[in-house]
């Protein structure tokens, strides 16, 4: 397998791959906590959700 003359392009193009799709995890990761805080010092400021409304 490793004397394919392709196996360089195929072990690139996966390893790329696992970077490309672990960046992005980490940058969904990262957004989610950064939008938990806005949300939370939103909430505390005395900003309400629109659905909280109909519930009262």
């Amino acid at each position: 397998m490793i004397d394919d003359p392709h196996f360089g392009f195929i072990l690139a193009a996966y390893l790329a791959g696992v970077v490309v799709f672990s960046s992005l995890l980490l940058w969904i990761i990262l957004d989610y906590k950064k939008q938990k805080q806005l949300l939370a010092t939103l909430e505390a400021s005395g900003a309400r959700r629109r659905s909280e409304s109909n519930k009262r």
